[in-house]
């Protein structure tokens, strides 16, 4: 391995390691902390396995497994960290399963090959994380314009444009240079772009902005242990203009402004003749909502809550009263009932109106 290649790779690590141990220290307690802990060490691994002596048996096991999972590990940071109101699915465990043994059979048990000829188990492998690398971005895309909370919404774009685009890069040249000579000076330039993004995310996270981890990562919920990290900085006081916004704001989702299908943030604004930057403020600064659709959901669940434990309304479907608040279909409904009431609106309508 080049002198270049061993400079750039430990910087990286070393800055791996700083980040890893602020996250450790301040964010272990949360799922999505311990997530994004997993993905930095992995990263290390990653790192550090061209620079160490040729292992074998269950040493080499034990550093190879982290590497495998490192694209499980970003789509489920990715999950944690954006859509903190919904568990991952449960069909994702299945294709991170056949992920990581293939994986681990493509490198500890190759298939004999002639010069030419790559393995299909590590061309199934490949192919594989960068699927799943996929569903990262697409997670980390969908929704952006729905997150309420300005630093994670730039840790996404950082995430997506840098992170995410580049294993993808990574992965594919992987699988290019498998079987054939590696060009000289590739491993010092993929080396060199590592150190260069743990630099930029350490200056980010530790120096420019070391609030917006802890602001980024889902809260707590109320049965986990409350976190022990310095508190968030308190709403800016509003003045007149901002205090008439906020009014009207109230005055319009009360009034029944919640129940435009599909809308949106940007629709909600113009509505409002306000700017949609200070709206998405003054949603998650001063009322507290971190997603807009939670907050939709709060007067939209609410109103089904209502109309639901209403006798006179009993005869009415489900599905129409999910249609007359806003929602597109059951679905969704359902789901944010269900987070809201820990039943289905038929299981509620049956206890609240018992036959």
């Amino acid at each position: 391995m080049t002198a270049g290649y061993l400079f750039f790779s430990g910087g990286a690590c070393a800055l791996l390691l700083l980040a890893a141990t602020k996250v450790a220290i301040h964010h272990y307690r949360l799922v999505a902390g311990r997530c994004l802990l997993a993905l930095l060490i992995a990263v290390i691994c990653y790192l550090l396995w061209p620079i160490l002596p040729q292992l074998s048996g269950p040493t080499a096991l034990l550093l190879n497994l982290p590497i495998t999972l490192i694209p499980a590990i970003f789509w489920l940071f990715t999950h944690l960290l954006c859509r903190e109101e919904e568990p991952f699915p449960l069909w994702g465990w299945i294709p991170i399963g056949i992920t990581l043994v293939i994986g681990i059979v493509a490198y500890h048990a190759p298939l004999p090959l002639t010069s030419d000829q790559q393995s299909p188990l590590f061309t199934l492998s490949q192919l594989l994380k960068l699927s799943l690398i996929s569903l990262g971005l697409l997670t980390l895309q969908r929704q952006f314009h729905l997150d309420l909370v300005a630093e994670r919404r730039r840790l996404r774009t950082t995430l997506l444009i840098a992170v995410g685009a580049y294993m993808l890069v990574v992965i594919g040249a992987e699988s290019i240079f498998a079987y054939r000579p590696l060009p000289n000076g590739v491993p010092t330039l993929h080396a060199l772009f590592a150190s260069l993004l743990s630099l930029v995310a350490c200056l980010w996270l530790l120096a420019l902005s070391p609030s917006a981890l802890g602001e980024s990562l889902p809260r707590p919920k109320s049965s986990e242990p409350e976190e022990e990290e310095q508190p968030l900085a308190p709403p800016p006081e509003l003045d007149e203009q901002q205090q008439t916004q906020l009014q009207k704001l109230q005055e319009h989702m009360h009034n029944g402004g919640y129940r435009h299908t599909g809308l949106t943030i940007r629709e909600l604004a113009e509505q409002l003749d306000i700017r949609e930057h200070v709206l998405r403020v003054l949603i998650n600064r001063h009322l507290g909502y971190r997603n807009f659709n939670e907050y939709l959901n709060q007067f939209r669940i609410d109103e089904a809550s209502n109309r639901l434990a209403d006798p006179e309304q009993a005869h009415l479907p489900v599905l129409t009263i999910a249609l007359d608040i806003g929602y597109r279909s059951l679905s969704p409904f359902n789901a944010a009932f269900k987070r809201r009431h820990s039943q289905t609106p038929t299981e509620y309508r049956r206890e609240k109106l018992p036959a």
